[in-house]
């Protein structure tokens, strides 16, 4: 079981699992990059 739930396999056979995998992945990356501007914005603030 992984962190988003149990995996099954009726998922795998649907026709846009690989749109639903990507969008997760994209979703993810996106959420780091959010992550990384915002830390990068207060080390701009605490350098003024």
């Amino acid at each position: 079981m992984s962190e988003r739930g149990l995996h099954r396999i009726e998922d795998d056979l649907a026709d846009t699992w690989l749109e639903d995998w990507a969008g997760a992945g994209v979703a993810e990356i996106e959420e780091f990059l959010a992550k990384h501007a915002a830390f990068l914005s207060f080390l701009e603030t605490q350098d003024s």
